[in-house]
């Protein structure tokens, strides 16, 4: 789902250089044409976390404040402001692990529960283990490259592919469990 702002509507661009400028209005403009989508990719992130998906949204635009100087305009401000919570979200979960995540562990799989449960794909993304989660969503959900991912995350290109390749193999199990082939 993409936010297209409407003919009248001032671009990002536009927007962030009255921001800053001090136009308190036009930072309420970007915080409000882009909070919604930020706050189901956080959620999506997160996955059981949800709880703390305010306080990740809070957290990204303030850190987004602070470095939008740094916006050089070369991706949509969507996409720059995504990695922001990519990285916010990995440092919560780091934090909730009490210790520094390795996005290359392996972990073991995940009981989704009951078959009806293992056709929706939220709750499968939420089952998944947080390495794997957030390389899924960035990358099918919000369109980031391998090499994006890594450079956002801290780890190998190869490390974001091989990530990936598990994550949607645990989720094609968990989907499809209990289906028999004559059903897929």
């Amino acid at each position: 789902m993409t936010i297209v702002p409407l003919p009248f509507d001032p671009p990002d661009t536009t927007l962030i250089r009255r921001f800053l400028k001090g136009d308190e209005r036009a930072f309420r403009e970007l915080y409000e044409r882009h909070t919604p989508r930020l706050k189901m990719t956080v959620r999506r992130l997160l996955g059981r976390l949800g709880p703390d998906v305010d306080d990740v949204v809070q957290d990204t635009w303030l850190a987004g404040c602070r470095g939008i100087q740094s916006y050089r305009g070369d991706a949509k401000f969507s996409s720059w402001l995504t990695s922001i919570a990519a990285r916010t979200v990995y440092a919560q979960l780091s934090r909730r692990n009490g210790r520094e995540t390795d996005l290359r562990d392996d972990v073991a799989d995940v009981n989704v529960g009951a078959p009806a449960s293992s056709v929706d794909l939220e709750r499968a993304l939420a089952a998944l283990p947080d390495h794997q989660r957030v390389v899924v969503v960035l990358h099918d959900v919000e369109g980031f490259t391998h090499e994006e991912i890594a450079e956002q995350l801290g780890m190998a290109t190869g490390t974001s592919k091989a990530t990936l390749s598990r994550a949607r193999h645990r989720l094609r199990h968990m989907l499809t469990k209990g289906v028999t082939n004559a059903e897929r």
